[in-house]
């Protein structure tokens, strides 16, 4: 774990530092962090938001693996969960804003905090992708097994980042800063 350490310090020695105490004193950081309930409440909105998105990505690839949802099939499972899944992704980045807001220097000099961001950046972009591909597939899905692995490949990749994203989320309070 030394390389935190070491990627801590480096990130010490960049304009994130600065630009972080430039953040700390916009009246939407100072509102936060002087009203007690503020924090904890988009914590509690941010946790709720990451929850309910990988719920849906997650029932939709139960369903892709062929372990939920046999009544139904996978175009309708899909236009369920998607609209679900990307309000969930739009209050997460909202309430992850406001958090990097409320305590720039702690979020910004984190080295487990940009390995975060740099997860949630390819979570989101193999989120996209993977729609697209199920997209592709709603109307063969039922008739032909062609692009079923493909499919169920794409569906492992994407529940395994978003579980990258939520333990870096969780492990942001207990980097070295």
């Amino acid at each position: 774990m030394e390389w935190l350490f070491d990627l801590t310090e480096k990130l010490r020695g960049t304009q994130l530092v600065e630009f972080s105490l430039w953040v700390s004193d916009w009246p939407l950081a100072i509102w936060l962090q002087s009203h007690f309930l503020a924090i904890p409440g988009f914590q509690t909105l941010h946790i709720i938001a990451i929850a309910a998105l990988f719920s849906t990505v997650l029932m939709l690839n139960l369903k892709i693996w062929g372990l939920t949802g046999g009544d139904q099939s996978l175009e309708a499972a899909y236009r369920r969960y998607r609209p679900w899944t990307w309000g969930a992704l739009s209050a997460l980045v909202l309430t992850g804003i406001v958090l990097l807001i409320s305590e720039p220097v702690r979020n910004m000099v984190n080295s487990i905090f940009w390995m975060k961001m740099v997860l949630l950046a390819v979570a989101i972009a193999g989120t996209f992708a993977f729609h697209r591909s199920v997209r592709g597939q709603l109307a063969t899905w039922e008739a032909s097994p062609a692009g079923h692995a493909t499919l169920r490949s794409g569906a492992i990749a994407v529940t395994l980042l978003w579980c990258a994203v939520i333990t870096g989320g969780r492990w942001i309070a207990y980097a070295p800063v």
